[in-house]
């Protein structure tokens, strides 16, 4: 099963953290437990944290809300996207750890790396990209996002989902099936970086 989401533009919503530490109110043997990447050596340091944070999120949803989403939204107006994220957070609890996999990988690095080169957007050749690993993962999906580099960043913005209605980035990230993911973050032309997130369900 083949299922791509549509891009989000990240530049339109910078933003940044200040004030409380919100990585304080994690027990450590959490972020331990989520840190699933970090014995992944082609990760970069950002992107190891991208499937951290996200798993954090998958873990505990209510307290990832009353920790790094309540002190991003300090610095932001409540709209329907921050709300729902709220709700839909408040009901995730223990979802399956994402694992780093070293294929998914070398297709988000391929696809960022074409993207930023190119100066493009989008999903191309989806379908195209993932076939050599079908064998492996009965279901695919892709998260594309533009204009920021750090992991917090990404997800906290992928995770808003502002201005997307099917919130298709959210709906990835918390989806209970996916069990792998591969993460890159490259230049791009225009937008100065772009992150791809791959999902995968093993078989």
């Amino acid at each position: 099963m083949y299922k791509f989401t549509t891009i989000l533009f990240l530049f339109f919503l910078g933003f940044s953290l200040s004030g409380q530490d919100p990585w304080a109110q994690w027990d450590a043997d959490i972020i331990n437990k989520a840190n699933t990447a970090a014995g992944s050596s082609y990760l970069s340091k950002e992107e190891k944290e991208v499937i951290l944070l996200t798993n954090l999120a998958r873990y505990d949803g209510e307290l990832f809300a009353d920790s790094f989403l309540k002190e991003f939204l300090k610095d932001q107006k409540s709209t329907s996207y921050t709300r729902s994220l709220i709700r839909d957070l408040s009901k995730t609890k223990n979802l399956p750890m994402l694992h780093s996999e070293e294929d998914l990988y070398e297709i988000a690095l391929g696809h960022a790396k074409i993207s930023g080169q190119r100066n493009t957007t989008g999903h191309q050749r989806f379908e195209k990209r993932f076939e050599p690993v079908m064998g492996k993962y009965n279901a695919v999906a892709e998260n594309c996002a533009y204009g920021f580099e750090s992991a917090l960043d990404n997800v906290l913005q992928l995770l808003v989902d502002e201005g997307i209605s099917d919130l298709g980035h959210r709906k990835n990230m918390l989806n209970p099936d996916y069990n792998s993911i591969g993460v890159s973050i490259q230049n791009h032309k225009t937008y100065r970086f772009n992150c791809v997130m791959d999902f995968g369900r093993k078989q």
